[in-house]
Formats: structure tokens, sequence, C-alpha cells
């Protein structure tokens, strides 16, 4: 990795880190700058602004998660990979690992509620969007992929949710994620490519 994206790779931590800890809008510059190392003139030569760092972090985030989808071509490798995220999603849901959930409805809720939902609808429809591209790789039914991909992507907000308050476990993670492949199962026609 090139030393400016392991930098900004930092500085995109640093945020997660401190905004878990402190919440996201009490985070500055300062505390960033201060966290990795560098002077705040030192931190504007890879980022202008927090929320800068913050698109980054959740690209970065998320273009991990589509990644592990990447290279799915059939039934099996879609069910093997919901599987490798299923795990890694547990773990932050349950509060094992940092999550950017929290932060993300933070920063939502940080703007005026209209430019808040334009924002919202625009990273839901990214979400269904990628979900479908996935999903179309398998299934042949192209109208059920949109969907599958809405019913997978109210869950999964539904078990954030649940996270948020403390009232979530292991049992009802695991339930909810058995559910889902269930669904994904009886959705799928061995028809299909």
């Amino acid at each position: 990795m090139e030393k400016g994206n392991r930098k900004k790779k930092e500085i995109q931590n640093a945020l997660k880190m401190l905004a878990i800890k402190k919440g996201y809008a009490n985070v500055t510059m300062k505390d960033i700058g201060e966290y990795v190392g560098l002077s705040v003139g030192g931190l504007y030569h890879h980022y202008h602004d927090i929320e800068e760092i913050f698109g980054d972090l959740i690209e970065s985030e998320t273009s991990d998660v589509w990644e592990g989808f990447s290279n799915v071509k059939s039934f099996d490798e879609l069910m093997n990979a919901i599987d490798g995220y299923f795990d890694a999603e547990k773990k932050e849901l349950l509060g094992q690992v940092p999550s950017v959930n929290t932060l993300m409805y933070e920063y939502y809720f940080s703007k005026p509620e209209a430019e808040r939902i334009v924002i919202m609808k625009i990273s839901h429809d990214e979400v269904i969007s990628q979900i479908t591209k996935i999903l179309k790789k398998v299934y042949t039914d192209k109208k059920s992929c949109i969907r599958i991909s809405e019913h997978i992507c109210v869950v999964l907000q539904g078990l954030a949710n649940l996270s948020f308050s403390g009232c979530i476990t292991e049992n009802i993670v695991e339930d909810e994620f058995a559910m889902l492949k269930a669904y994904l199962i009886s959705n799928y026609d061995p028809e299909d490519k």
C-alpha cells in the first residue's frame, strides 16, 4: 500500500475510533491529528475536513464488504460469501469489533432533516444497487433480485437499530441470519445459472 494511502487509512481509523468513543459530532481535526501524530496542518495535507474523512471511511468499509462478493458466480459461492459476511456483521452487531453503523446514523442526524433524507435515500439506493448486482450473478429473475435486496436491507437495518438499543443477542442475530439464508434459498431456482 502506498505511503499516502496508508496514512489516509490511519486517519480514517482515527475518526472511527474517536467517534465511537466521543461521538461523531464531538471529534475535531485536532483530535484526529493528535491520534495519528500529525499537526492539524499535516492532517489538512490529506483531508480538508472531517466529512471528507468520513466519506472515505464509509467508502473503504463498504468496498471491503462488496469485495467479499466480487468472485461470486454460483449459488454455493453466494452462500459461502454470505456466511463470511454474516460472521463479520455478527461481530459488529454484538459489539465485539468497532463498527461504523452507529457513526453513520450520527452523521445522518447531524444534518438538517431535508438534507438527511436525501443522503439516507442515496445511501439506501446504493446498498440496494450493490446487493442487486451480486444477486443478479446467480438469480435469473431480475425483479426478484430487487425484492430480495430490499428484504435483506430491511433485516440488516433492523438488526443494526436493535444493536443500538443494547437489546440484541447472539440468538437473535443467528436466527435472523438463518431466516435470511432460508429466504435466499427459497427464492432460488436450481435452473438459475
